[in-house]
């Protein structure tokens, strides 16, 4: 007896066995591909209610292939649905999108009886974010450290530069940005010197008048900025 019934699913009604199974490898492979977002998120837009949403959009994904069946215009459809759901959802972090149609995909894979390509697909996939976020890929600051600070207009670029020449082996100026009220942002990539200590920099940045705001980060917990 094919406890399963995995022999031609999408002619014949799917038995409770397939149904349960179905529904238990979506639910596992969702909860994995939560557990490692919450272990590599960066940044302060973390929110649970959306890593819940994760688990329950694969579950709900593979319900619904499992109603559809091999039916291509209802599938589309569904999918749309799903589309809908997540261009009406605030989402700040475009790898956040990824995840989501991540869990998706998975869930679509174990409803339609994909399970190799689902099993393996999550894994492969999963050691890929792992690798990425292990050694900080993209990152601009990796080995260094993030500066940034905030000046009024009165600000010159010459206090900057001599300071980083003295303190710094390296800078890169990332971005430079103007808010409302007329304060010049500034984001720097910076590496210092063998002898150099950061608290010291930071120091001698504070004595400038024109200087409201500084901070710096370790590269590698960097955030997008």
């Amino acid at each position: 007896m094919n406890f399963l019934n995995t022999t031609d699913l999408a002619l014949t009604e799917l038995s409770a066995a397939i149904i349960i199974f179905n529904i238990l490898l979506s639910f596992g492979l969702s909860l994995l591909i939560a557990v490692i977002y919450k272990k590599t998120h960066r940044g302060l837009s973390y929110s649970r209610s959306y890593v819940e949403s994760l688990v329950m959009m694969s579950v709900l994904a593979a319900i619904a292939m499992m109603i559809l069946g091999n039916n291509v215009v209802r599938a589309l459809g569904i999918l749309g649905v799903f589309t809908l759901i997540r261009f009406r959802t605030i989402i700040k972090d475009t790898k956040d999108a990824t995840y989501l149609f991540f869990s998706l995909a998975v869930g679509m894979g174990v409803g339609t009886a994909n399970y190799v390509v689902s099993v393996i697909g999550t894994g492969a996939l999963l050691v890929v974010i792992y690798l990425l976020d292990k050694y900080n890929f993209g990152s601009a600051a990796q080995d260094g450290f993030l500066l940034t600070f905030i000046a009024d207009k009165n600000f010159k670029s010459e206090f900057y530069e001599e300071l980083f020449d003295k303190n710094l082996n390296s800078y890169k100026l990332l971005q430079h940005k103007t808010n409302s009220e007329g304060d010049g942002e500034f984001y720097f990539s910076i590496s210092f010197k063998d002898r150099a200590r950061p608290e010291d920099l930071i120091k001698e940045m504070n004595k400038n008048d024109s200087i409201k705001l500084t901070d710096l980060i370790v590269g590698k917990d960097a955030i997008e900025y």
